[in-house]
């Protein structure tokens, strides 16, 4: 029998590609990461976050018939959550809110999908029920966790506009649920990210929807992958309060202030991308709607300056996260619960990829190579545990 053998790749799955994917990746010209063809700025600017949904779901923008029925479907999902969720809700502490996703997702799977098969009937029913629901999750487990109250979706509104009101408490502006509307659209998917290989690895072993967009939540958690939106904002509210102490107005003191971090050999949040090596286009789409947002053109002072200091210091381009601190923050959501708005634009991509591992599938386990000891023995414990 021959001997296996076997292809050594680089700590990390740096630069390796390990499957192909029609959902989302990086386009010939290395420029851009592209949606179903379109490039990530250009649906994040002009779709809605239904059409968006439509288009990774079914790969292509939807007809007036089709997305009245993904709208009607979204919004109806979003309205239907199952009471006794609420009451386990009611029971969590206040951690993390990261934490109530993959609690609240997995109870979930367990009231709507305790059997689960692969047929395109479940997969998209349950796929729409996950985009629909997991925002409810977050929103009302971090409501009664803080405050006691559950605000309840209204599934009469658009799911933007209702996913932000129940985040924040009051009604949003039409201006301010379209700002949160796009972030939604341009976190829906970046190739094959650390949760989204998470979720096609679960998939992978035939396990079910729910535990997979769970693990997918687990990993998006990591500081590493997720938080990097909230670790900015933290930064730069900072920055604004050292600068009113020391009389500075920020958009100038944000450059000793970088400076003094970087002699520090720390880390600056929200810069440097795997890919935007340049210039990440996606935060023209967000700088957009910060200048409509309170304290709009003052921020963006803050941010290009921001921009300008780690450019010239290290040549990293601010990347997504730097922006949507800042939009976040204007529209008056907690800091905590930057991440899981990060999730519940990509649970849209995490479900569209579930569905197209299952349906080409073949299980994911690479091979370790072992270097620790060999050739030890058991020893009672009086022999192996001797004074």
């Amino acid at each position: 029998m021959a001997q296996q053998e076997y292809i050594r790749v680089p700590k990390g799955l740096k630069n390796v590609i390990v499957d192909q994917t029609r959902l989302s990746g990086v386009d010939p010209t290395g420029q851009h990461t592209i949606y179903r063809g379109y490039t990530i700025d250009d649906i994040g600017a002009n779709a809605s976050f239904y059409e968006a949904a439509h288009l990774f779901l079914y790969g292509h923008l939807p007809c007036e018939d089709e997305l009245k029925e993904i709208k009607k479907k979204i919004d109806y999902e979003r309205g239907n959550i199952p009471e006794k969720l609420f009451d386990a809700l009611k029971l969590a502490p206040v951690t993390h809110p990261m934490y109530y996703g993959s609690y609240g997702v997995l109870l979930l799977g367990q009231y709507l999908a305790p059997e689960w098969d692969f047929s395109d009937e479940t997969l998209y029913d349950h796929a729409l029920k996950l985009i629909a629901k997991l925002p409810v999750i977050f929103a009302a487990g971090w409501h009664l966790a803080h405050t006691g109250t559950l605000i309840r979706p209204d599934p009469s509104l658009d799911h933007a506009t209702d996913v932000l009101r129940m985040i924040i408490g009051r009604m949003p502006s039409k201006v301010e649920a379209r700002a949160f509307e796009s972030s939604l659209v341009l976190y829906m998917d970046h190739g094959f990210n650390a949760s989204t290989f998470t979720v096609r690895v679960v998939a992978s072993t035939l396990s079910d929807m729910y535990s997979a967009i769970a693990a997918g939540i687990g990993a998006l958690k990591g500081p590493l992958h997720g938080g990097a939106n909230e670790k900015a904002m933290v930064m730069l509210l900072e920055a604004k309060k050292q600068a009113e102490e020391k009389g500075v107005p920020l958009e100038e003191y944000i450059v000793d202030y970088i400076k003094a971090k970087l002699a520090k050999k720390e880390k600056i949040m929200g810069f440097g991308h795997r890919i935007y090596k340049l210039h990440d286009p996606r935060t023209d789409v967000a700088a957009k709607y910060i200048k409509q947002l309170k304290d709009g053109e003052w921020w963006l002072k803050v941010l290009k300056k921001a921009e300008e200091v780690m450019w010239q210091e290290k040549k990293l381009p601010a990347n997504i996260d730097f922006y949507t601190a800042v939009l976040y923050y204007q529209l008056g959501i907690p800091i905590p619960m930057y991440t899981p708005i990060f999730a519940m634009g990509r649970i849209v991509g995490w479900v569209s990829h579930y569905i197209e591992q299952v349906k080409d599938n073949k299980i994911i386990r690479p091979t370790e190579e072992y270097v620790g000891p060999t050739g030890l023995k058991y020893k009672p414990m009086h022999e192996r545990c001797k004074q």
